[in-house]
């Protein structure tokens, strides 16, 4: 792992980049399904707006992974939640989107990433972590295992369009 890199809590002045990051995962997910993922206008600035709003959430997490310029080479946001009846979760933690920079991954920032939203949930005393990803996103499923985590739901889409 690169030791040049930390991981802390996102501040106003990060979400630019966590903003553009942001879109990049969205557009990502759009164009491996875009009837199945939409993709907003503006996108960016939707995020950073929504962004701006969780920094001052307690049961949100804005991380950012920043090299030692204070370049942002990646962000994590997930939220805690004590249930979710629809999908019969008990108390547990939302890892909602992580995305590393094309030019930073391979240096562990994505692990560096779920480690420190995971320490964070064990403080809170949260029994799990879920989260989901596409199909077809082999990379973030390898690194998801890799972390610890085990396949547990699949969703499923009948698309009724055209």
């Amino acid at each position: 792992m690169d030791d040049d890199i930390t991981v802390r809590a996102a501040t106003p002045a990060d979400l630019p980049a966590v903003g553009t990051l942001a879109g990049e995962l969205v557009r990502m997910h759009h164009a491996l399904n875009p009837r199945r993922f939409l993709l907003p206008r503006k996108v960016e600035e939707g995020y950073r707006r929504w962004f701006a709003r969780e920094l001052k959430n307690s049961d949100a997490v804005l991380l950012v992974a920043v090299d030692r310029t204070g370049a942002v080479l990646g962000y994590l946001y997930g939220r805690f939640a004590e249930h979710d009846w629809q999908l019969l979760l008990d108390a547990h933690a939302t890892l909602d989107d992580i995305l590393v920079r094309d030019d930073a991954r391979g240096r562990g920032v994505g692990k560096r990433l779920i480690d420190a939203f995971v320490a964070r949930a064990k403080e809170r005393g949260v029994p799990r972590v879920v989260l989901h990803t596409a199909v077809a996103n082999e990379r973030a499923q390898r690194v998801f295992r890799e972390a610890g985590f085990q396949p547990t739901m699949i969703e499923m889409t009948l698309d009724l369009g055209e």
